[in-house]
């Protein structure tokens, strides 16, 4: 799944790098950092206003507190746009998934163990395998274990952090893992519903199959039929 040696110039998509924080992210229940004001509020009583900061123009960035992991993580942005340019990457920010321990559940279960690790194409109608994770297998820059990308831990990291990023980097992916990787991904956050597949949307139907003619050949027998 990996090549023998890294790209030193560049990121990949499905890059792995090793030492990356991820915030546990609760919207309704977080600490910020504050400034004591002795005397204020309705009645004179003591209140905290929080230390805000400025970032790309914008004052209002808090500093919180809240729970981190540091593991490992997999590059999700597209090559492409991974690309630097007079040493710099124009993305404001390179989009990364965690990579999570394979649940006890799906590990003894050795039906879902073998579709997981098969890493099968999702657009297949019959069986689609695991859509939402991606497996990776043990390697000794991976603590020797097995591991899954989960498509939908993803956070952000800046892109400044580059070139300095490069050296949290332990593995790069083959051509051949990359595209699998790229089309689960892919399908896995890009699918159409039902109701969006049977809308009257134009970028759904105009990538319809036109029907035959009634008096065509069946395409399907080509040029044996007489």
């Amino acid at each position: 799944m990996f090549v023998p040696e890294a790209d030193p110039t560049c990121l990949r998509q499905g890059d792995i790098l090793a030492s990356i924080p991820f915030p546990l992210i609760k919207p309704q229940a977080f600490s910020a950092m504050g400034t004591y004001v002795p005397i204020g509020g309705d009645r004179g009583l003591p209140r905290f206003e929080p230390v805000t900061s400025t970032h790309r123009d914008d004052p209002n960035w808090l500093t919180v507190q809240g729970l981190w992991r540091v593991g490992f993580g997999v590059v999700i942005s597209q090559c492409c746009d991974l690309t630097p340019r007079n040493g710099r990457i124009l993305l404001p920010t390179i989009a990364v998934a965690r990579l999570v321990p394979i649940t006890p559940a799906t590990r003894n279960d050795p039906e879902k163990f073998a579709s997981l690790s098969a890493n099968k194409d999702p657009r297949d109608d019959v069986d689609p395998g695991v859509i939402k994770l991606f497996y990776i297998p043990a390697h000794e820059k991976l603590g020797g274990v097995e591991w899954t990308v989960d498509y939908n831990q993803v956070f952000s990291l800046p892109a400044a952090e580059f070139p300095a990023i490069l050296r949290n980097r332990v593995l790069q992916m083959t051509d051949d893992a990359r595209v699998r990787f790229k089309i689960k991904l892919a399908w896995c956050l890009g699918r159409l519903t039902d109701e969006e597949l049977e809308s009257d949307h134009p970028w759904v139907r105009q990538h319809e199959p036109a029907p035959a003619p009634p008096d065509s050949p069946n395409p399907a027998l080509g040029e044996l039929r007489e």
